[in-house]
């Protein structure tokens, strides 16, 4: 439960702070509020990437630091079981988010990236249907400039529309006290229907303009062509890993190209492994002195998480530069697996072994001279 808990806080803050800048961005855009939906929908499987490790450490953290602060962990060791055994379930889960996260980085990601650029596109080329800004004047397709007082309903109830259609030597300048978009059955083109209005034609042929009064007009607006997004491929975000694998080495592929796939490749393949590595770190840092009772633990294994996930990407980028992967990202993994089961070691093999011992001296040293300080102060207040 701690780590469902978790992996769900950490997902919906990820995805409510992203939220809060596509709503923005599309309003700018002038698109519909539901694309934002769709967006935070392709990029919901990026987030879960990010989420799951966070939600292993944690959960296995604040479970092993619960069983700590409440004898459960010195009753289960005394009774025969090591430290070793209450591993092996958490690597059978870790086993479960390994193979989770293989099908998210590898195979769910590229496609949800590729869905959501196709969507930023789409909203940047007026294909998903801009919105028309109320007071505003916005010029539509085929030379046709309109300006409405209210809009409702997505556009499908509009009040006080102006609208004028100009090409050679001819103007036609339209009001309506309201009228509606409708869709038709061409793509490229839109039905503009209008109520209690008044039409005005100008000619450069005739001498004066005609005048005419309406209850209902239908106007037939072309839209402007637009360009076709796209195909999938050309970015390492895009591809999945079986065909990151494939391009890494393609001598088709410009050198830049391919060290941008293999650092991506080998990126995946270590984010996979790592939560192999996450359960030896967050034992020792759950596991907490029941006098003292406090949460360092949890502080410094969050911080080596984040350090570590920074150091990757600094990493990935240093592939792309022409460093070998085996001397940029699996050197760091080898550090952190390295630091990872010294701390489980200490926790699971030293009598005593309290791997945040000296962090909690180092914490006790320096917090005591403040809180000296601090009663310092209160007292002369209270003197005062």
């Amino acid at each position: 439960m701690p780590m469902l808990t978790t992996l769900g806080v950490a997902a919906l803050l990820l995805i409510l702070e992203r939220m809060l800048k596509l709503f923005d961005f599309v309003v700018n855009q002038g698109g519909p509020v539901e694309v934002v939906f769709r967006m935070l929908a392709n990029l919901t499987p990026h987030y879960m990437g990010l989420a799951l490790p966070v939600g292993l450490l944690l959960g296995v953290l604040v479970a092993f630091r619960n069983i700590s602060l409440s004898s459960e962990y010195d009753a289960i060791t005394s009774s025969g079981t090591s430290l070793m055994q209450l591993v092996r379930p958490l690597l059978m889960l870790a086993l479960l988010l390994a193979t989770i996260n293989t099908i998210l980085v590898g195979w769910v990601q590229p496609y949800s990236q590729y869905a959501y650029r196709g969507l930023v596109f789409d909203l940047r080329s007026g294909a998903l249907g801009a919105s028309i800004r109320v007071g505003d004047f916005v010029e539509i397709g085929d030379d046709i400039t309109l300006m409405i007082e209210e809009s409702r309903q997505q556009g499908a109830e509009l009040g006080g529309i102006f609208l004028e259609r100009r090409s050679e030597g001819n103007s036609i300048s339209v009001t309506a006290e309201r009228g509606g978009f409708f869709a038709t059955g061409d793509d490229q083109t839109i039905l503009l229907r209008l109520f209690n209005g008044v039409l005005v034609d100008l000619n450069e042929s005739q001498n004066k303009p005609r005048v005419l009064t309406f209850e209902r007009q239908d106007l037939t607006i072309r839209l402007p062509e637009r360009e076709v997004f796209r195909e999938r491929g050309g970015q390492e975000l895009e591809l999945t890993l079986p065909e990151l694998f494939v391009e890494k080495d393609n001598p088709e592929n410009s050198i830049e190209e391919r060290a941008a796939f293999t650092g991506n490749f080998h990126w995946r393949i270590m984010h996979s492994l790592s939560f192999f590595i996450l359960p030896f770190l967050a034992i020792p840092m759950g596991l907490t002195n029941k006098r003292t009772g406090r949460s360092t633990g949890i502080v410094i294994g969050l911080a080596l998480l984040i350090v570590y996930n920074e150091l990757m990407e600094g990493m990935e980028t240093a592939v792309k530069g022409g460093v070998s992967p085996y001397l940029s990202i699996w050197a760091l993994f080898a550090a952190f697996a390295f630091i990872s089961f010294f701390l489980f070691r200490v926790a699971a093999f030293k009598a005593g072994g309290e791997p945040l011992a000296y962090v909690d001296a180092v914490v006790s040293t320096v917090a005591g001279p403040i809180k000296r300080l601090g009663k310092r102060i209160a007292g002369i207040g209270d003197r005062a």
